[in-house]
């Protein structure tokens, strides 16, 4: 059984440029980006998702201590504003189909997901399912984050079935109204992040959530940093 949640979320004041706070995924920065992302603004969520190490870095000052320092500071200053109420999120990526330029240029698609608290679940309980094998070194470093900052910034990316169009009806509801966020990335990718706090579209959607199975299609390695990091907690209490 896949038990799905609101959530009340951090977002970035409407007072911030969007733009100059995004990020890609933590896993396809390059050092490049990384640069580039810090210089853009000092309330860059690269800060927090992967920060510049420094040569004077030590246990207690380090990439996992100015994250947590940071994420509790932008929170103090009203750059992060927790919303009011527990949502949910319709979640829209406009892009470009890959393919020869010749054959694609003028040609855009949109995927629209959902953004949710989900219930951890051991694969061994045939709920969440995997596709492919983690390696040690991207969930001690996610783990060492989680740990000192309590919080997930990234995301998983998980599909399941909805042959009814149950939750995709009330994604488009969502999406008729105007976005809480919208910017476009340096990839061309539009990104529209849209609300979802009717307690009655929640309830539908996680009663049709309830009997499904998720298959992770990206994000094995945070799923399996948040299963440790619950593992921790649990013998710590």
């Amino acid at each position: 059984m896949a038990r799905i949640f609101p959530f009340r979320a951090y977002r970035y004041a409407a007072n911030i440029d969007p733009v100059s706070v995004l990020t890609q995924p933590y896993d396809k920065i390059t050092p490049e980006m990384q640069s580039r992302y810090a210089a853009a603004s000092p309330f860059n969520l690269i800060t927090i998702e992967k920060g510049l190490a420094q040569p004077s870095d030590s246990p207690s000052n380090n990439v996992y201590t100015r994250a947590a320092a940071a994420f509790e500071s932008w929170i103090a200053k009203g750059v992060l504003v927790r919303d009011t109420e527990p949502s949910m999120y319709a979640y829209a990526q406009t892009y470009a189909v890959p393919g020869p330029p010749a054959a694609n240029a003028a040609k855009r698609e949109t995927r629209v997901g959902l953004i949710a608290l989900g219930q951890l679940e051991d694969y061994s309980a045939g709920v969440i399912f995997r596709h492919e094998q983690t390696l040690s070194g991207p969930k001690a470093d996610r783990l060492e984050l989680l740990r000192h900052t309590r919080a997930h910034t990234g995301q998983l990316f998980m599909i399941y079935d909805d042959p009814s169009k149950r939750v995709d009806s009330i994604l488009a509801q969502a999406a008729a109204a105007p976005p809480v966020t919208q910017l476009t990335d340096e990839f061309r990718v539009g990104h529209r992040l849209f609300r979802i706090d009717q307690p009655d579209q929640i309830a539908e959607i996680q009663r049709a959530l309830a009997s499904q199975k998720l298959v992770i299609a990206d994000g094995h390695h945070r799923y399996e940093t948040a299963l440790a990091y619950r593992n921790e907690r649990r013998a710590a209490a």
